[in-house]
């Protein structure tokens, strides 16, 4: 480690693990597809993973030891704060291409689809049950975690920091658990429909961003036993925090979007407010529009028009 002493900036030598990284993750990758075409291999996948925890970590180890010698200086942190507001919009993007894939067969169902949203012969998930616990796991996390950043920030190193780090943990890896459990329970699966691949695919790597966010919680939190942050030089720790809310905005608005609104549920709670009486014009006014390819005789009681509507 050698710093250029008449330049601001610190650049690193040659490091392995960053090459250690890219191949265990390469790894993964192979296992989950064989995984899925049901041939798994958990050699490899087990070799991948404790390959990549073994390179995350030493990773880690490197970087700690540059800020500790004094190798971070203030344009080394503003470089930092750029590469992470860059990343977390990379994952905005991310996500953003799944909600585009998702509004785009929600708003205009294809024939192939029945013309309906949900598709025919899927039940979605309960919005106000699951779902409703998870967010406010997250939103909740999110709350204390915003508190052990304020206690660090008073130079409050034994007590906030610890108890907001601890229940943000707590709440992450319960959040993760409970997913698996509705995945375990959902009558459907990534393979019915379009609704169940883009359903699982939102649902699944926003779980991933959770356990990727819980892991750099916990990172954060030895960090912070082993007294490396102060109230002035905690960077590491606030960049855990932008993923963290990054984290729960992004399920917040997939509980809102997909589970409340295009899950069907917003309609059916609308409909028995209003005893079917949704619309200030006559049903048979509206048989031009999307009631036109209801089939009535499947159709769930909730969604079928009362007969002193019909008049």
């Amino acid at each position: 480690m050698n710093r250029n002493p008449y330049s601001r900036y610190y650049v690193p030598g040659p490091s392995p693990w960053p090459f250690f990284v890219a191949i265990s993750a390469n790894g993964m990758a192979v296992g989950l597809i064989l995984w899925l075409h049901r041939t798994p291999s958990f050699l490899l996948m087990g070799m991948s993973l404790v390959c990549m925890l073994l390179s995350t970590f030493s990773w880690w180890r490197d970087l700690i030891r540059e800020g500790d010698i004094g190798f971070h200086t203030r344009f080394v942190i503003k470089s930092f704060r750029d590469g992470v507001a860059l990343f977390i919009l990379s994952e905005v993007m991310f996500f953003f291409t799944f909600f585009w894939t998702f509004f785009h067969n929600a708003l205009s169902p294809s024939c192939e689809l029945g013309m309906r949203w949900p598709p025919p012969g899927i039940r979605t998930p309960n919005p106000s049950s699951t779902s409703l616990f998870e967010t406010g796991l997250l939103i909740s996390s999110g709350l204390f975690v915003t508190q052990a950043h304020k206690s660090m920030r008073l130079k409050d190193y034994d007590v906030g920091p610890f108890i907001g780090l601890v229940v943000t943990i707590v709440c992450g890896t319960v959040f993760f658990l409970v997913q698996l459990r509705e995945y375990y329970w959902n009558s459907y699966t990534i393979a019915d429909s379009v609704y169940g691949s883009v359903f699982y695919l939102l649902t699944g790597f926003h779980g991933m961003h959770v356990v990727v966010g819980t892991i750099w919680l916990m990172v954060s939190l030895v960090r912070l036993w082993r007294g490396e942050f102060s109230s002035q030089r905690h960077f590491g720790f606030e960049a855990c925090i932008w993923y963290w809310h990054f984290v729960d905005v992004v399920w917040v608005a997939l509980w809102c979007l997909v589970y409340v609104w295009f899950g069907g549920w917003l309609y059916m709670w609308w409909f028995k407010m209003w005893d079917g009486d949704v619309y200030t014009f006559k049903y048979p006014d509206a048989k031009p529009s999307w009631y036109a390819y209801i089939q009535e005789e499947h159709a769930p009681s909730w969604y079928k028009v009362p007969d002193h509507l019909k008049a």
